[in-house]
């Protein structure tokens, strides 16, 4: 059979890719979806030609970089969504190389874009507070108001209360939270265990005010057979997404004006950390970052931070900036 028929039978070997990254690599089945999704659309760019006489071996780094080009300039992708878009393409033509199936990958020498050096966004530490007290208000006010201890009617707001706390007290990322257990939750010891990327688990702490808000939500959370530790509505596992729309709703009663989202509070306690004295290695392990330098950024918002400091209290600085206000007035 001609090798172009056998990869058109075995699906291009995206399936064998697949239980490759699930099997030996263990990845997440969220991760790997997002491989499947990415190669999807790298092959759907290339439908055509192989449909009639491209085969893999003929991809080269040529047509790599026209459908690379094709995300930038007619899809408006950004270089961060490039760049991942490009590490699916290298992954599975590294296994397909490893398999035989091509002699060698024509991605290997292609360079990833360049990414803009963005510090992420965080917010000072009163912003923090006045969202935490905002969930923390709407629970007292509204489990006044609706609590019954039949149907549980008002369970939401204290596990919103609580996740908000999570959130700051931990710095795990939102598709941790949703995917936490009961079991995870060590109140003699105050930590929690966290599954992060690569099914990789890790200890986080708890502060006192995270575990007080997990207290009252579990006191009041239904007693279902899901070991899931927090309950939409139907009394099933939150998702993502029913997190996202109340962190905006909390936000928006909170009357914070800046943007930020659950991943804001993660970047917010890193920083804070950082400028409370804690060192980077202990912000790493407690983050699950795999390499120091990804880190390390939170070093960089930190100066700017310093410097912020800095000129709102040298009075030499504040000197020069009442000169030339002064000067601007006139």
């Amino acid at each position: 059979m001609e090798n172009g028929k056998l990869e058109k039978l075995r699906g291009y070997y995206v399936k064998d890719f697949v239980n490759y990254l699930f099997v030996e690599r263990n990845l997440s089945k969220r991760t790997i979806k997002e491989y499947e999704r990415d190669l999807t659309v790298f092959l759907a760019f290339f439908k055509p030609y192989l449909d009639t006489e491209m085969t893999l071996s003929s991809i080269d780094e040529r047509t790599i970089r026209e459908f690379l080009t094709h995300l930038k300039m007619e899809l408006n992708y950004t270089p961060k969504a490039i760049n991942r878009k490009l590490a699916s393409i290298k992954s599975y033509f590294n296994f397909i190389e490893r398999e035989g199936f091509i002699e060698k990958s024509p991605a290997s020498n292609i360079k990833n874009t360049k990414l803009d050096k963005r510090l992420p966004k965080v917010l000072d530490e009163d912003d923090v507070v006045r969202i935490l007290d905002a969930a923390e208000d709407t629970c007292r006010e509204k489990s006044s108001e609706e609590y019954d201890p039949e149907n549980y009617k008002s369970f939401v707001y204290y596990r919103d209360c609580a996740i908000m706390e999570l959130f700051y007290a931990t710095g795990m990322r939102i598709s941790e939270l949703v995917t936490l257990d009961i079991t995870d939750v060590d109140f003699r010891n105050k930590t929690v265990r966290v599954t992060g990327k690569g099914s990789k688990q890790r200890t986080v702490i708890l502060n006192d005010p995270s575990i007080a808000a997990l207290d009252s939500y579990l006191a009041v959370r239904p007693d279902e057979k899901t070991m899931a530790l927090f309950l939409n509505r139907n009394k099933t596992r939150l998702s993502v997404r029913a997190v996202e729309i109340m962190f905006k709703k909390n936000k928006l009663r909170s009357g914070v004006i800046k943007p930020a989202s659950p991943h804001t509070m993660r970047h917010s306690f890193a920083t804070h950390l950082l400028q409370g004295g804690s060192d980077v290695v202990t912000i790493k392990e407690l983050l699950g970052h795999e390499n120091l330098a990804t880190t390390q950024i939170y070093t960089n918002i930190s100066m700017e931070h310093i410097k912020e400091t800095y000129e709102h209290s040298h009075p030499r600085a504040q000197k020069l900036k009442r000169t030339n206000k002064e000067e601007k007035d006139e």
